[in-house]
C-alpha cells in the first residue's frame, strides 16, 4: 500500500498527481492519478491511473486517500477563496451575497457587478470582507492574497479543468508583472481567473493594475489626472502601452504634449579651439511630460476623493489647540491683581547721622 503523507504527494501542472516514496528527494516522483472534472470548480474529482501497481481491493481506498488529500491541498493554497464559500461562517445580508460572488467568480469580480450590494454595506460589512482579506478596489474586488505564484497556477489548473480545455495551461511566469498579449490567443476569463486582466494590449497582475488605478483617482482633479512615469515602470511597459491601457479602463486622452509641435532646436555654437579647459559632463535628460486624460465616469468618478487632497486639507486647517491664547493661570491672576511696591533708596544726609548728634551733644556739654 502507498504511504499517502501529505509531503510526499503533489500536484503538478498538468493535473497528475505524483507520488515520491523518497521524502528526501525533491523530484515529484512517480505519476499515480489524475484530476477529473467534479461537482464544483473547486471539488475535482481524481481517477486513479490503471498502470498503478496496486490490488483492486486497495485502488478504493487508495482513491479516496487521493481525493482527501486534493481537497486539503486546495483548501490549503486557495485558503481565502475557500473561506468565502462557507456562507454558515458569514455574516447574512450583502457581506453574505458579495462574499458568494466573489467565490462564483474566483477571487476577483468588477465592482459595477456588485456596486449595490457594497452600497449596503455599513461599517461592521465592510470589517468583516477586511477580515477575509477581500479588497474593495475603485473598478476591481480581489483577494490580494490569491496573487502568489502557487494559487495562480492552482487556479489556472481548476479553471481548465471546469471548462474542459487543456489541463497544461500557459500561465505568466512567477514573478511577472504584466504580459504583452498583442498577437497572441487568449481567454480573457482565464487572464481574469488567474489574477491577470487584459486592458488594452497587456495582461496585469492584478495587485499592480489595482496600484495604477489608485494613483489615477487619488491624483485626479476636477475630473482629469496625468499620467505618471512610475505607472510605466509599475506595469513593466511602455508608454504607449501605458497609455491603451488607461484609455482601456475608460479614461480618455485629451492632451499629450509628445503630438505637439516641437520648436527647432537652436544649433550648436562653433567650437573653440583656444579654450582647452574641460567641459562640465551634460546634465542627465529630463523625463517627458506625460499625457493627460479625462477621468472616466461612474460611481469611482463620483464617490472617491483623492487621499493627497484630504491630507492637505486636515494639514491647512488650523490647530486650535496652538492658535489658543494661553491664559493665565489662578497664581498669574493674583500676583496681577496686587499693587506693585517699588522701593527706592532715599538719600542718606551725615549731619542726621546719630553719630554726628551725639558729638553736637558732647562739644556743648564741655563748653558749659
Amino acid at each position: 500500500m502507498f504511504n499517502t503523507q501529505a509531503s510526499r504527494i503533489s500536484l503538478a501542472d498538468n493535473g497528475q498527481i505524483m507520488w515520491q516514496p523518497d521524502s528526501s528527494n525533491p523530484l515529484p516522483g512517480t505519476a499515480l492519478a489524475v484530476v477529473k472534472k467534479g461537482e464544483g470548480i473547486l471539488s475535482p474529482d481524481v481517477s486513479l491511473l490503471e498502470s498503478v501497481p496496486v490490488q483492486d481491493q486497495d485502488r478504493d481506498a487508495l482513491v479516496v486517500a487521493l481525493r482527501e488529500w486534493l481537497t486539503a491541498h486546495i483548501a490549503k493554497v486557495l485558503e481565502p477563496l475557500v473561506a468565502l464559500g462557507k456562507a454558515e461562517e458569514i455574516p447574512e445580508g450583502p457581506v453574505r451575497d458579495i462574499a458568494a460572488q466573489i467565490h462564483a467568480a474566483m477571487g476577483i469580480i468588477h465592482r459595477e457587478n456588485i456596486e449595490a450590494l457594497i452600497a449596503k454595506l455599513d461599517h461592521d460589512g465592510r470589517a468583516a470582507l477586511r477580515a477575509r482579506r477581500v479588497r474593495l478596489g475603485p473598478i476591481l474586488v480581489f483577494i490580494p492574497d490569491l496573487n502568489k505564484p502557487a494559487a495562480v497556477r492552482l487556479k489556472a489548473l481548476l479553471w481548465n479543468l471546469w471548462q474542459g480545455q487543456d489541463l497544461s495551461a500557459n500561465v505568466p511566469p512567477d514573478g511577472v508583472v504584466s504580459l504583452k498579449m498583442e498577437g497572441k490567443t487568449y481567454d480573457p476569463a482565464f487572464c481574469r481567473v488567474i489574477g491577470y486582466p487584459v486592458y488594452g494590449p497587456r495582461a496585469i497582475r492584478i495587485d499592480m493594475l489595482d496600484r495604477v488605478i489608485n494613483c489615477v483617482y487619488d491624483n485626479a482633479k476636477e475630473g482629469k489626472f496625468q499620467a505618471r512615469h512610475e505607472m510605466a515602470e509599475w506595469l513593466g511597459s511602455s508608454l504607449p502601452d501605458l497609455y491603451a491601457i488607461l484609455e482601456a479602463m475608460g479614461h480618455k486622452k485629451i492632451f499629450d504634449p509628445a503630438e505637439q509641435p516641437q520648436p527647432e532646436a537652436p544649433e550648436p555654437a562653433a567650437e573653440k579651439t583656444e579654450d582647452k579647459t574641460e567641459e562640465a559632463p551634460p546634465a542627465p535628460k529630463a523625463k517627458p511630460e506625460l499625457a493627460t486624460f479625462r477621468l472616466k465616469k461612474g460611481k469611482a468618478f463620483e464617490t472617491r476623493k483623492p487621499s493627497d487632497n484630504k491630507k492637505k486639507e486636515r494639514d491647512s486647517r488650523p490647530d486650535k489647540k496652538t492658535d489658543k491664547k494661553r491664559r493665565p493661570d489662578n497664581k498669574e491672576k493674583k500676583k496681577r491683581d496686587e499693587p506693585r511696591v517699588i522701593s527706592v533708596d532715599a538719600p542718606v544726609n551725615p549731619a542726621d547721622s546719630p553719630f554726628a548728634i551725639l558729638e553736637q551733644l558732647r562739644k556743648k556739654s564741655g563748653g558749659q
